[in-house]
C-alpha cells in the first residue's frame, strides 16, 4: 500500500487537506444528519417538475446513484410529464471513459459510445422538451441497458425491469472458503446445512481496491472489470462459488447480500463483490458494496455492536447486467476491506477520520 494513502488519521491527509479543503467538512458528518439531508435531492422530488436524462455506466461510481435518481423521478417528480418523461442509458463505462475497452475484459465495438451514438438521442430528448417536438422519441425505449456477457444492447420499458424475477442464492461450504482456493459454495434453491467461516481483519494491511467503481483511474489502479484473482489470494478473503454452469444465468437489476455475522470489536465493516469466473480463470468484477455495522439499522443513528453476537445485516451491492454464460462460475467474495475505494474501520467504534492506527 502505497505510504501517501497509509496516512491515519484521514484527518490528517496532507492531499486532501491542501487539494480538497471541503473533504474535511465532509469527515464531520459520518453519518447521515442534518447536513447530508440538506443536500439531497432524492428528499425533494416532488419539486422536480421537468424530465431527466439519466446516463451512466456499470462501473461508473454514481452507477447507483444513476438508477435510484431515475427510479425515484419516475415514481416521485413533481409532474406526470417529469415522471413519464424519464430516460435512462446505461453502458459498460466508468465515470471517465466510454468504450467499453480494458485492460482484461473487453465488450466489444458496440459498447463504444459512438455505436449508440448517444449525441444524437441527447439530441432527440433536447428536440422533445425543449424544441416541444412532440415526435422526437418515437421508436425509443425509456430505458436502454448493456447486458455484459452477451454483450449486447438492450431496450427496456422501465428500471427495474418489470419482468423481474428475484433469485436466492446460499453461501455454503465447510468452514474454509478463505481464498478461491476454499471450500466455499454458492448454490440456488434452498440452504445447505448451518456453517461458519472466520477471517481475520487489520485495518494495517487491508484488502485492497482492484478496478472497480473508481471516479476515476489512476498510476495505482485500473477501474473498472479488473481480474480479482490477486485478492482472491488473501486469507481475510471469504470466496462461494458456483460450479461451472451448464446453462446462461442473467442478473440484470439490484443486487443484495444478506449476512450472519459477528466480530470481537463493537464496530467493524463487511465488503460484498460479485464476480463472473471465466474459463480461463479470469475473475471479473462486476459490482460490489459494503455495510459499516454500526449503520445496520440506520445511517442517521449509529448501534455498535456487542462482541460475540450475531446480527444479521443486509449489504446492497448496487446495480448490474449481466449474463454468466455456459462455462463460467458466479462467485461472491466476502471480507471487512476494500481500500482506498471505501476507508478503513479502525474498529473501534470512535469517529474513525480521527483515529490513527
Amino acid at each position: 500500500m502505497p505510504a501517501r494513502l497509509a496516512v491515519m488519521p484521514t484527518s490528517d491527509h496532507p492531499v486532501l487537506a491542501t487539494s480538497a479543503p471541503w473533504f474535511s467538512e465532509w469527515l464531520r458528518h459520518p453519518g447521515r444528519d442534518q447536513f447530508w439531508q440538506d443536500l439531497s435531492v432524492d428528499e425533494r422530488a416532488d419539486r422536480v417538475t421537468v424530465p431527466a436524462f439519466h446516463v451512466g455506466g456499470w462501473f461508473d461510481i454514481f452507477a447507483g446513484s444513476t438508477t435510484r435518481a431515475f427510479t425515484r423521478m419516475r415514481s416521485a417528480a413533481g409532474s406526470a410529464e417529469a415522471r413519464d418523461g424519464q430516460r435512462l442509458i446505461i453502458g459498460p463505462w466508468d465515470h471517465l471513459t466510454y468504450s467499453g475497452l480494458y485492460r482484461d475484459r473487453q465488450f466489444g465495438m458496440s459498447a463504444d459510445v459512438a455505436a449508440i451514438d448517444l449525441t444524437g438521442a441527447h439530441i432527440a430528448f433536447y428536440d422533445r422538451w425543449l424544441r416541444g417536438r412532440e415526435g422526437a422519441l418515437d421508436g425509443s425505449a425509456p430505458v436502454r441497458i448493456f447486458v455484459m456477457g452477451i454483450d449486447q444492447w438492450r431496450d427496456e420499458q422501465d428500471w427495474p425491469l418489470p419482468d423481474t424475477r428475484y433469485s436466492d442464492y446460499f453461501l455454503g461450504g465447510a468452514g474454509r472458503a478463505n481464498t478461491a482456493d476454499g471450500d466455499g459454495t454458492l448454490t440456488p434453491g434452498t440452504p445447505g446445512p448451518d456453517g461458519s467461516d472466520t477471517f481475520t481483519y487489520d485495518p494495517g494491511d487491508p484488502v485492497p481496491s482492484l478496478g472497480g467503481r473508481l471516479l476515476m483511474p489512476s498510476a495505482l489502479n485500473a477501474v473498472g472489470p479488473v481480474d480479482q484473482a490477486p485478492v482472491e489470494r488473501r486469507d481475510d478473503v471469504l470466496c462461494f462459488t458456483t460450479p461451472v454452469l451448464a446453462a446462461a444465468v442473467e442478473v440484470t437489476g439490484n443486487v443484495s447480500l444478506e449476512l450472519y455475522v459477528s466480530s470481537s470489536a463493537v464496530d467493524s465493516d463487511f465488503t460484498g463483490k460479485l464476480v463472473d469466473v471465466f474459463p480461463d480463470g479470469r475473475a471479473i468484477y462486476l459490482t460490489d458494496g459494503i455495510l459499516r455495522t454500526r449503520h445496520r439499522n440506520a445511517l442517521d443513528r449509529p448501534e455498535m455492536m456487542r462482541p460475540g453476537q450475531v446480527y444479521q445485516i443486509t449489504l446492497d451491492l448496487s446495480v448490474t447486467s449481466n449474463v454468466f454464460l455456459p462455462g463460467h462460475r458466479i462467485r461472491l467474495e466476502v471480507s471487512s476491506s476494500n481500500f482506498p475505494r471505501y476507508d478503513r474501520n479502525t474498529n473501534t467504534g470512535g469517529v474513525i477520520a480521527e483515529e490513527g492506527l
